[in-house]
C-alpha cells in the first residue's frame, strides 16, 4: 500500500507539499498541485483520515439536521449543502429528525465532543437557550428556520413578507373570507407565516375569525384534516392560504372529496414550491424559496464558522417568488 513519502517520490516534491495538496492548502501552486495529484491517482493513495484528524482536530464532517426528509424542499437544501461541501473536501451527515428532539440533542453533544466539525439545523425543536449555549462555542447555523431575536446564524427568507404576498394576491382576486391552514405557531417558520396572514386582513379591515384558522401537522394528511375541519366549522370561506404545499395539497384532495372545486369554489395557495407543487391538478400557487441556494449559503456561512472568519452578516434573509399556477385562477386586472 502507497503511502505519502511513496506520493512525493513519485511528484518529485517534499512531503510537506503533497501534505499542503490533501489538506486543499492554497499556497501550492497549480502544475505542483495537479503533479501530485497524479501521482496520488497513480499509487491510489488513500491518506490516512483518522492520523489527519488527530493532527488538525478536524473530521473533515458536518451534520444537517432536518426535520423530515420526505419533504422534498429538505432534499433541495440539502443538495445545496452537499455540492458546496464537497468542493470544500467535507461529508455530509444526514440526521433525519423523525419528531424526535433526542435525536437534535445527540448531534449537539458529538460537536461538542469533537466528533463532527459543525451543524446545519433546520429544524427549530429544541430549546433556542440549549442551541445558543452550542452555538456560543461551536460552528452552528440554522437554515430555513429560525429563533426569534437571537444571534444564532442564520440563512432563511422573510416569513411573514412572504405571506402578506401571498395574502396580498388573494387579496386582489377579490377574496376576503380566507382561511389559513398552518403548524404549530411555537415554531418561528409558521409563527411568521402566520403573522403576514393576519397583517394583511388588518390592513384590509377583515377580521382574523377563528374558526377559519386551522393548526396541524405540516403533512398532506395534515392539510387533508384541517380542510375537512374548516368545511364542518360551516363558517363560509372562498380561499385557502395554506403555510406549506404539502398542507395545500392535502386540502385539495379533501375538497375534492366533498365536491368543492379549485379554483372556481375555492382558491388555494401554498408556500415552499415542492416539487409536486408543479404537477398536482390543479397545479398549485405558492411561494417559492430559493432552496439550493439556502443550502448552499448556510455551509459557507458554516465554513466560515469553522475557520473562525468573521461573518458578514448573522442572518443572510434570501429572495422569494410568487409563483402564480391554476390553484386560485388568474389576476386580469
Amino acid at each position: 500500500m502507497a503511502n505519502i513519502a511513496d506520493v512525493a517520490h513519485e511528484a518529485g516534491v517534499s512531503l510537506a507539499t503533497v501534505s499542503r495538496v490533501i489538506s486543499r492548502q492554497a499556497s501550492v501552486r497549480p502544475e505542483t498541485r495537479e503533479r501530485v495529484l497524479q501521482a496520488i491517482r497513480k499509487l491510489n493513495y488513500q491518506p490516512n483520515a483518522l492520523a489527519r484528524q488527530l493532527r488538525t482536530q478536524e473530521t473533515k464532517t458536518v451534520v444537517a439536521i432536518v426535520p423530515n426528509i420526505q419533504n422534498s424542499l429538505t432534499h433541495e437544501v440539502i443538495f445545496g449543502i452537499e455540492s458546496t461541501a464537497e468542493a470544500y473536501g467535507y461529508q455530509v451527515l444526514i440526521a433525519d429528525m423523525r419528531s424526535q428532539p433526542s435525536i437534535e440533542s445527540h448531534y449537539l453533544n458529538a460537536i461538542q465532543q469533537r466528533q463532527v466539525d459543525g451543524i446545519i439545523s433546520m429544524s427549530a425543536s429544541m430549546t433556542q437557550k440549549l442551541v445558543q449555549q452550542v452555538a456560543d462555542q461551536y460552528p452552528l447555523v440554522m437554515a430555513v428556520q429560525d429563533f426569534e431575536n437571537n444571534s444564532i446564524p442564520c440563512v432563511s427568507i422573510d416569513n411573514a413578507a412572504a405571506s402578506r404576498t401571498a395574502m396580498m394576491h388573494l387579496i386582489r382576486m377579490g377574496h376576503q373570507n380566507i382561511a389559513h391552514i398552518t403548524a404549530s405557531t411555537s415554531l418561528l417558520l409558521y409563527r411568521e407565516r402566520y403573522r403576514g396572514y393576519c397583517q394583511v386582513l388588518e390592513e384590509h379591515g377583515l377580521p382574523a375569525i377563528p374558526e377559519l384558522i386551522r393548526h396541524g401537522e405540516p403533512t398532506f394528511e395534515g392539510g387533508y384534516a384541517q380542510a375537512e375541519a374548516l368545511l364542518a366549522s360551516g363558517k363560509p370561506f372562498s380561499a385557502v392560504f395554506a403555510a406549506g404545499d404539502t398542507m395545500a395539497i392535502g386540502a385539495m384532495k379533501a375538497f375534492k372529496k366533498h365536491g368543492v372545486r379549485v379554483p372556481e369554489d375555492c382558491a388555494v395557495i401554498g408556500f415552499d414550491d415542492i416539487e409536486l407543487s408543479a404537477f398536482w391538478e390543479p397545479t398549485l400557487t405558492t411561494i417559492c424559496q430559493p432552496k439550493v441556494q439556502i443550502g448552499q449559503t448556510a455551509f459557507r456561512k458554516l465554513l466560515a464558522l469553522m475557520k473562525k472568519e468573521p461573518l458578514l452578516t448573522i442572518h443572510d434573509i434570501l429572495p422569494y417568488e410568487l409563483i402564480i399556477r391554476e390553484s386560485c385562477g388568474y389576476f386580469l386586472g
